[in-house]
């Protein structure tokens, strides 16, 4: 028998013991001995790009850089901006340190870059287009000698630029603003000529740029929970990273993507941020994308793809390139689409020093942007477990769909009472499949309910007995989803449409669903208001709708994503104001002032092979304000790591539960819940429940401060409430000033403290 199967059948036969902080108990058998040696040997596993590494200790760094030719325009306490008039580059000096950023390269540098590389790195603005016969081009302010109209205003400058060749005109604004420097193109001054169309600009993209190792620092990227790429050695990667913020517009998309296919799909951006780091904790850069997000793509080439170059930029896109059919085979052409998408561009980008230049002070940044611009507010905070449990799935016959009963909603509080007893008594709970129909037979009507669930009056005891036990039940539903056969929409008129007419159509497993155009949604809110209220629920939990933002070209209403965003605000403000704080399900920032609960928060980033360290980005700016929750412990394979890295991100735990054996479900839309029976479950809820509440439940409401990489798999967070946890990933101890945490354990330290 290998090894691996050795540690499969350990993990499924042997209970689970804590000893204080330790995850792992020691046992003396033969096989055991050899799981222990097998996982020494995978210790590498914290050098992968799953984990963050040690910062290593450089000295200050500093860059020789000329100011010939560059003009002061602006300057306080904090910096001082220069420009080029001629390029328009910029070059900004932090006065806190006197170390200068630069948008371009210096002129005496030896650069293996052709001319056209470099005329575009040292332009502040460089455009594609396309000409009447579809042809892509693309040209900079250097290339053919454009001559900016240069005017100073208060704080900074504006320049007119024409492309002459391009036919297209357009005003650069740049502006000091204490730590920051503000990048604005309006559109009411962007100009074509007709002849051309204008696809998409890029601002600046070589600001901070550094090439190869010449400096130890990293580019950072809102990948999943967040990533880094350090500068070091050319990459293997032949091509750079590129996401669009809030993920593709599947308004022009040839094939809709799937993300509940069997294959995971990269982690979608939800906040249009990204940054540099010259050095951790001396010099950063962080760049807030102020208006233009839904039309953004960010771009990051590390050395060796293109360049020798490490550089990071947004992409600004007026027109996307789409698929026209042209027959029922599906043949046809790709195309620009016509009408240039209407949007102004500004881009704040923040100057970090000292303490602050690095990732964690990128996300503490970001979050008192947000709080102070209204955008993430304060939750109750507390350490707790969310158990998600399946009422009914359709499944699917020969002549007639049956119903799968998998919980009934009388189960729910002699759940919730068996837990109680083992002293969990922080919870909050979510019943999926309570719609006739069960979970995917009748979305996006949502009533009446499924009998075979029970009545109403049990659904009515159920709600007033967790309520009783101050317990949120939230009943699971989703506004964006519109499965094929239900009821309650219209096909031809409720169905979002992408621009060449096709129907946004998804499939999981062998239940096909569209997409609802969002003011469609809208409306099933409002009228679903007076039944929820008819049913007594106080609680919602709204899958998809918070993440997925695309345009709809409905011939009846015809709205792109920004409009959309409007729409989706208003709706979910509508069911907060009735209903209380909603528990969403990855939600993107333009919605986490309405969020109480975020569910699924991503907790690795892509694993991209360019990505050298994976980082708590979005867990650091929303801890304390909103309380957030890990995927399903149910699906882990190493329980314990996952527990440990729980801890570290401050997630609370999550189950998947079901009353029935989850093999009845092996022919329905749901086959992938493979475990789930809360019997088997039961004691490993208690566990991390337990685990949670000795160290989370130590800072409640409190903020991350500072993390901090002792060694490869030893991490410390410390909170604003003075409190430390140290989680230790590897099988041996480890000692810092007198604390001891044992092997793949935690320690929770207060000022003071002192553990041998």
């Amino acid at each position: 028998m290998s090894k691996k199967w050795i540690l499969l059948l350990i993990v499924l036969i042997f209970p689970i013991q804590v000893i204080a902080t330790s995850l792992s108990n020691e046992e003396p058998e033969t096989e055991v001995t050899e799981v222990q040696e097998e996982l020494s040997k995978q210790t590498f596993r914290y050098s992968s790009n799953q984990f963050t590494k040690p910062e290593r200790d450089v000295s200050p760094i500093e860059v020789e850089t000329s100011m010939d030719g560059f003009e002061q325009v602006a300057q306080n306490s904090t910096l001082a901006l220069y420009v080029h008039p001629d390029s328009l580059a910029l070059k900004i000096m932090d006065q806190r340190t006197g170390y200068v950023w630069n948008s371009g390269l210096e002129e005496d540098g030896d650069y293996r870059l052709n001319t056209r590389w470099r005329n575009m790195a040292n332009s502040a603005v460089t455009i594609t287009y396309v000409d009447d016969k579809n042809k892509e081009a693309s040209e900079d302010l250097i290339s053919n000698n454009i001559k900016p109209n240069m005017q100073y205003i208060e704080n900074g400058f504006t320049a007119d630029i024409e492309y002459k060749n391009a036919g297209i005109a357009f005003q650069l604004q740049v502006t000091l603003e204490e730590d920051s420097i503000v990048v604005y193109v309006p559109e009411e001054k962007l100009t074509e000529d007709g002849k051309v169309k204008l696809v998409s600009m890029r601002l600046y993209p070589f600001l901070g740029a550094v090439e190869s190792k010449t400096i130890d620092g990293y580019m950072f990227i809102p990948d999943g929970s967040g990533a880094l790429m350090r500068f070091g050695e050319r990459t293997s990667a032949n091509s750079p990273y590129q996401a669009f913020v809030y993920g593709k517009d599947e308004g022009y998309s040839q094939v809709v993507s799937d993300p509940n296919n069997d294959i995971s799909p990269p982690e979608k951006i939800s906040m249009p941020v990204f940054g540099l780091v010259h050095g951790a904790k001396q010099h950063g850069l962080f760049t807030i994308i102020e208006s233009g997000s839904f039309n953004s793509e960010l771009v990051a080439y590390p050395a060796g793809v293109s360049t020798d170059f490490n550089w990071i930029y947004s992409e600004y896109h007026y027109r996307y390139q789409y698929f026209q059919p042209t027959s029922r085979s599906m043949s046809g052409y790709r195309t620009y689409q016509n009408e240039r998408n209407q949007f102004d561009i500004q881009q704040r980008i923040a100057f970090l020093a000292d303490e602050d230049a690095d990732y964690v002070g990128m996300a503490k940044y970001y979050q008192d942007y947000l709080v102070e611009s209204g955008k993430l507010a304060k939750n109750e905070d507390r350490a707790d477990v969310r158990l998600e449990f399946l009422g009914g799935e359709v499944k699917k016959g020969l002549i007639w769909d049956t119903i799968v009963e998998m919980t009934s909603i009388n189960d729910l509080p002699t759940y919730i009472d068996k837990l109680q007893q083992q002293n969990v008594d922080k919870m909050n709970v979510v019943y999926r499949g309570w719609s006739k129909g069960g979970l995917t037979g009748t979305l996006p009507k949502k009533f009446p309910i499924e009998k075979k669930l029970g009545s109403t009056s049990d659904f009515e005891d159920a709600i007033n007995t967790l309520e009783g036990k101050e317990i949120d039940l939230s009943f699971y539903t989703d506004y964006t989803k519109a499965f094929r056969g239900a009821s309650g929409y219209s096909g031809s008129t409720d169905v979002a449409r992408k621009i060449n007419g096709e129907t946004m159509q998804f499939k999981r497993y062998d239940r096909d669903y569209y997409l609802l155009s969002p003011s469609v949604s809208l409306e099933m809110a409002q009228n679903d208001m007076k039944e929820y209220e008819k049913l007594g629920i106080s609680n919602i939990a709204i899958d998809s709708t918070a993440s997925m933002l695309f345009s709809d070209f409905n011939s009846r209403r015809t709205t792109n994503r920004s409009d959309n965003v409007t729409v989706y605000t208003e709706m979910h403000q509508l069911l907060s104001e009735e209903l209380g704080p909603l528990s969403l399900y990855k939600p993107n920032d333009y919605l986490w002032s309405e969020t109480g609960r975020y569910y699924d928060i991503p907790m690795y980033s892509s694993n991209f092979s360019f990505v050298t360290d994976t980082v708590p980005f979005l867990q650091i700016v929303l801890k304390g304000y909103v309380p957030y929750y890990a995927p399903f412990s149910n699906f882990h394979f190493n329980r314990d790591e996952e527990v440990l890295r729980m801890i570290e991100y401050g997630a609370n735990p999550s189950f998947y539960l079901t009353t029935e054996p989850s093999h009845l479900l092996m022919n329905t839309p749901s086959r992938d819940l493979y475990t789930s029976q809360f019997s088997v479950w039961e004691s490993e809820i208690v566990r991390q429940y337990e685990l949670v509440q000795e160290s989370l439940g130590q800072v409640e409401g409190a903020t991350i401060e500072s993390r901090y990489v002792h060694q490869k798999g030893v991490v410390e967070v410390t909170y604003s409430n003075g409190v430390s946890i140290i989680v230790n990933y590897t099988d041996q101890p480890f000692v810092t000033e007198g604390f001891q945490v044992e092997a793949s354990g935690f320690q929770v330290m207060n000022k003071g403290d002192k553990t041998s």
